[in-house]
């Protein structure tokens, strides 16, 4: 969902009396040379996706290039501890989402990084709803009632994929698992892709995450239920966990991080141009087609989500006892 923010209509004023974004960020001095972008994971997957369609009209904002770089491992810490030790001079920007800033200072004993410590908040790109979604393997359950009601009747009845031990995927089912009373057996993968193809064949029952919606739409999978507070227009259909009994809300989330020390001027012009950027009908679309919703919003409204998110998500962790280490 997006948020429209007093920057946003700050931004939609000053193009109404014909002050473009372009010519007044170009004319205080920065940028002078190509920024990057790292994206701490392999191209293909969402995060490359969001990096990748922003960089083009960020770049137009700028004047000039905006450069993609993937640099994926350890689950995205390899990525986000290069972006830690950059210069802070406005060059280097990484995106940061809810593993790498979020749940790996949680799992990881001997983290490169901290997040608040070694980063500024630029601004929140995404807020992305999970959906439960079940293969072959459960073509008997009917909803989310029908899903409970049979693993309470066999606890050893289902077993669920994630993307990884303390992934955002693993977090939601354990939650989930949690609020419903259920048992059921992790089964964790090298990544979303693999975890996907486990349920797409029948290997493994149920996964919850935010990349099913495709599958879903094209009837190899099944959705029970969305983990967003209210229906999503991707899969208008579904209902909510809440709708279904199960008091449970959950999201996933992206966004834009500086290496600590950069310039707050630096740190303005580039959310001032991504918060217009967000704005534009055709990323919402874009976007909203494929299930992530688009926030916006100040550094400081930025800052304050990752503060909350590390106290929400490190007693989640503790709670699933999960640990790469």
């Amino acid at each position: 969902m997006f948020t429209i923010t007093r920057r946003a209509l700050m931004l939609a004023g000053a193009a109404a009396l014909g002050l473009t974004a372009a010519p007044a960020l170009a004319q205080d001095g920065w940028p002078q040379n190509p920024i990057n972008i790292i994206v701490p994971y392999p191209p293909g997957g969402n995060t490359d996706l969001i990096a990748r369609t922003l960089a083009e009209p960020l770049s137009e904002l700028l004047g000039q290039p905006v450069v993609i770089e993937n640099r994926g491992g350890a689950g995205g810490t390899v990525g986000v501890g290069e972006a830690s030790r950059a210069e802070a001079d406005g060059y280097t920007l990484v995106v940061g989402d809810i593993a790498t800033m979020g749940i790996n200072p949680h799992v990881y004993d001997n983290l490169v990084y901290e997040p608040l410590e070694d980063f500024d908040p630029v601004i929140q790109i995404t807020s992305i709803p999970l959906v439960m979604g079940v293969g072959p393997r459960l073509e008997e359950v009917t909803d989310l009632p029908d899903l409970i009601a049979r693993a309470k009747d066999d606890p050893e009845y289902l077993d669920y994929a994630s993307a990884g031990v303390g992934t955002a995927q693993h977090l939601a089912f354990e939650l989930f698992r949690s609020i419903a009373g259920i048992e059921a057996l992790h089964i964790p993968y090298q990544g979303s892709a693999p975890a996907r193809t486990a349920l797409m064949s029948g290997e493994v029952g149920v996964m919850i995450d935010g990349t099913l919606v495709p599958m879903i739409k094209d009837g190899t999978l099944r959705a029970l239920a969305v983990t967003s507070e209210e229906r999503v227009a991707a899969l208008p259909d579904v209902p909510t966990m809440k709708e279904q009994g199960v008091d449970m809300v959950y999201t996933s989330w992206h966004g834009i991080m500086a290496p600590k020390g950069t310039d707050p001027e630096i740190i303005g012009k580039v959310n001032g141009a991504l918060d217009e950027i967000l704005a534009r009908p055709e990323i919402q679309e874009r976007f909203g087609a494929l299930n992530i919703g688009l926030v916006g919003g100040s550094p400081e409204e930025f800052t304050a989500f990752v503060t909350e998110q590390a106290d929400t998500l490190g007693k989640l962790v503790e709670m699933s006892g999960a640990s790469r280490d």
